[in-house]
């Protein structure tokens, strides 16, 4: 109150203005809130949609080059799943197998046939070649490798009669043979080392075994 006439005045503390009417408040603006930051419209049905279409299209969910012939045409990748049609993939090396569709024999000497009389004697020369060979001081790998040189005699014989060896290999054999019966230890390998490099895809199953025989009869009685 103003102490001379008793009327009230305001006063402003900030400034130390003074007035007699009632000064009016103006309220402070309320703040503005922040606007969140705007989010990039997904539309979900179509994601969803389009996923489902892949997954029943692949069977999986999964895009491989083996399932996708865009991504296979581009790499070239084959996975679990066959792509091809035949049964040759390319890249796949095929290894002719010389014994297809031939029944197999077993290597027992004991059940070996009759030969042709022209042939009869490699089977007589290579089986007697066996006997003696038995009969000498052999080592543990000199009686492995005699077994699989018996094994050998019994599938050569076997095929010989049943006609699966031609005549070429048989008269090869038949020359080996005649070398082996004159001590011509170096002959009967050269032959067999022919033998080997050309017929061992189509004859490997006896092959083995005579290039054991010849070696294990050259090493005992060429010394």
């Amino acid at each position: 109150q103003d102490p001379n006439s008793g009327r009230v005045y305001y006063a402003n503390q900030t400034t130390g203005e003074t007035t007699w009417d009632r000064p009016t408040i103006t309220p402070a603006p309320a703040p503005v809130p922040a606007q969140p930051a705007q989010q990039p419209t997904v539309n979900s049905s179509s994601t969803h949609s389009r996923h489902a279409q892949l997954a029943n299209k692949y069977g999986d969910g999964f895009v491989s080059s083996a399932s996708h012939p865009e991504l296979a045409n581009q790499y070239g990748n084959v996975g679990t799943s066959n792509p091809y049609h035949s049964t040759v993939r390319p890249g796949t090396a095929q290894v002719p197998n010389g014994n297809a569709g031939k029944a197999p024999v077993s290597g027992n000497i004991e059940t070996i046939p009759d030969l042709k009389p022209e042939y009869q004697p490699i089977s007589d020369t290579l089986l007697g070649l066996v006997e003696a060979l038995k009969g000498g001081q052999l080592s543990a790998v000199d009686k492995r490798q005699l077994s699989e040189s018996e094994k050998g005699v019994a599938i050569f014989a076997k095929r010989l009669a049943r006609g699966e060896i031609s005549d070429d290999v048989a008269n090869q054999m038949l020359s080996m043979t005649t070398s082996l019966s004159s001590y011509d230890w170096a002959g009967a390998a050269s032959i067999q080392t022919s033998l080997v490099s050309h017929q061992w895809r189509e004859h490997k199953e006896w092959l083995k075994g005579i290039k054991a025989l010849v070696q294990l009869a050259t090493k005992l009685y060429s010394r």
